[in-house]
């Protein structure tokens, strides 16, 4: 087996096999400084043609950037060359890239999700830290210590001082993540919510139900809310 150079020298080798993203030549009875120096010729490398008594059985075009030489068992030496613009360390950013923009598509997709589909994808969501200075819009979905918030006001500017909890009740709620809010799977009320009308909630083993929406988060004891937004169910 031989090598055939765009310069039309040639090389009596082993092998040559692409191996992550290298083209790889074993050859016995070159050191690897001959290999350096042969390979390193890029006009030399431009093409390369390998044949097989006779019969060309690969061409190889492009490989013109060297890498190493090295010596393997039974005095074989190796020599690996690689496409200046496709390394594997430039591909695996260049796939690193393509993942993280997908991540950000799909991020930005399932802010379109209602809520029940929105808790199905959880880990889909961002950080809470991570959208601290963004400006987002009413709706927009997060995580904060294993649970998935929304933004309830039209246009807000995420702050670190403004940590979701108590407090920040004005800026965002928590989506409940387990409970269908009927009087059968009442919703567990622990403030920083906000009430649906027609939906149940529980507090201290009492459930309730919402009478009209409190259309922002609040903090209240429900058996402080009764004839406001709330009023303790009866069985139907």
């Amino acid at each position: 087996m031989k090598i055939i150079f765009n310069d039309a020298t040639e090389l009596n080798v082993q092998a040559v096999k692409l191996e992550d993203g290298y083209l790889k030549i074993l050859t016995v009875g070159n050191t690897p400084e001959q290999l350096r120096v042969l390979f390193s010729d890029d006009m030399r490398t431009q093409k390369m043609i390998v044949q097989e008594r006779g019969r060309t059985v690969d061409t190889y075009e492009g490989y013109t950037a060297y890498k190493w030489a090295e010596v393997r068992p039974g005095k074989i030496y190796a020599a690996a060359m690689y496409k200046p613009e496709k390394t594997p360390e430039v591909q695996a950013e260049v796939q690193a890239d393509v993942q993280q923009a997908a991540v950000l598509v799909a991020q930005m997709q399932a802010q379109t999700l209602e809520d029940a589909q929105a808790l199905t994808v959880k880990a889909i969501y961002p950080a809470w830290e991570s959208i601290i200075g963004q400006t987002v819009r009413k709706g927009h979905k997060f995580q904060y210590a294993d649970k998935l918030y929304k933004t309830i006001q039209e246009s807000l500017l995420i702050q670190e001082q403004y940590i979701p909890g108590e407090g920040a009740e004005s800026l965002y709620t928590v989506i409940d993540e387990t409970h269908a809010g009927t009087q059968e799977d009442p919703i567990p009320y622990d403030g920083n919510m906000a009430l649906e009308n027609g939906k149940y909630y529980i507090q201290d083993e009492t459930v309730y139900k919402c009478t009209r929406d409190t259309e922002i988060p609040i903090y209240n004891a429900l058996a402080d809310l009764i004839g406001i937004y709330v009023e303790v169910a009866t069985e139907e």
